[in-house]
This record gives structure tokens, C-alpha cells and sequence, in this order.
């Protein structure tokens, strides 16, 4: 299971992923200066840090509200979601397409190909995913730190 909490106050997401906890701070939290700091506040740009290595980035996740569109970028490998005015969202991994199919209610599920493999549900600054292949963990943790990013994003701007 793979759950994504906005943990506010302390200005950071924490993405519980199996047995590891990633931390994610705004780009911005780590310069100097108060003007940065008030920034970090409205960020859209996360990095993450796994407790393997935690001095070390290990994705960058951002959100784009114009176009309602989730960037993932692990070393030199990005990827992005296309959304439509009443379509799913899609994105490409692996060379394999995936739709995301939202309800109102904050369920959702990835699908390929007409079968679900991944499903999850949207929740107040949080998003959890479950049954989903072990190959895809890595991904769909990153995936769901973007849409935390997306709840924050139309609370503070919605």
C-alpha cells in the first residue's frame, strides 16, 4: 500500500511506501531567506528523499494547474499526465499507456488496457493506492505525491 499525507505545519509530504517513509519538501524549503520560505508555503515542486539515502534527491514530483497536469522526473526519465476537459487523465510508463479514471467521490483507478491496476482514493491532503503490481510501486508513489500536490494546489488556489 502506498499512502501520501500532507503533513501542513511542518510544510512536507511523507509517502509511506511498504515499509519506507519518503519525505518530500517544497524545492523552495531548502534556500535561504524568508521570501523562500513564504514561497515553499505555495509550492507546486516537490523533491523527495528516501531513507536510504537521505541527503540525496530521488524524484522531483510538480503540478501544473493550467494545463491539470502531474510531472514526475526520476534521474534523466520524465513523464507526464495529459488530462481532458471531460476525459480521463493518461500518462505513458514503461512504454505502456495508463488511464487514470476519477470519480466525485476521490476513488480512482489506473487502468491498462480496460483492466484496473492500481486503485486508489483521494482523501483531505492525502491519497492512498492499493492493489497494484510490485513493478509499478516506485511509480505509482511518485504518482500519488503529484496528486497531494494537486489537493493542495485547488485549496489554496480553488
Amino acid at each position: 500500500m502506498i499512502q501520501a499525507t500532507a503533513r501542513v505545519l511542518k510544510n512536507v509530504i511523507e509517502i509511506e511506501v511498504g515499509r519506507e517513509t519518503w519525505i518530500c519538501r517544497p524545492i523552495e524549503a531548502g534556500q535561504e531567506g524568508l521570501g523562500r520560505r513564504i514561497a515553499a508555503l505555495f509550492s507546486t515542486d516537490y523533491i523527495t528523499y528516501r531513507p536510504d539515502a537521505p541527503e540525496e534527491v530521488f524524484s522531483t514530483v510538480s503540478y501544473r494547474a493550467k494545463p491539470d497536469q502531474i510531472r514526475i522526473r526520476m534521474g534523466e526519465e520524465q513523464w507526464k499526465t495529459e488530462s481532458t476537459v471531460f476525459g480521463p487523465m493518461t500518462i505513458e510508463y514503461g512504454g505502456i499507456p495508463y488511464t487514470i479514471n476519477e470519480r466525485l467521490t476521490g476513488r480512482f483507478a489506473v487502468m491498462n488496457g480496460g483492466r484496473p491496476v492500481a486503485v486508489g482514493q483521494l482523501g483531505f491532503r492525502s491519497c492512498t493506492i492499493r492493489e497494484y503490481p510490485a513493478e509499478l510501486e516506485v511509480f505509482l508513489a511518485n504518482l500519488a505525491l503529484g496528486y497531494v500536490i494537486r489537493t493542495l494546489t485547488w485549496e489554496m488556489f480553488g
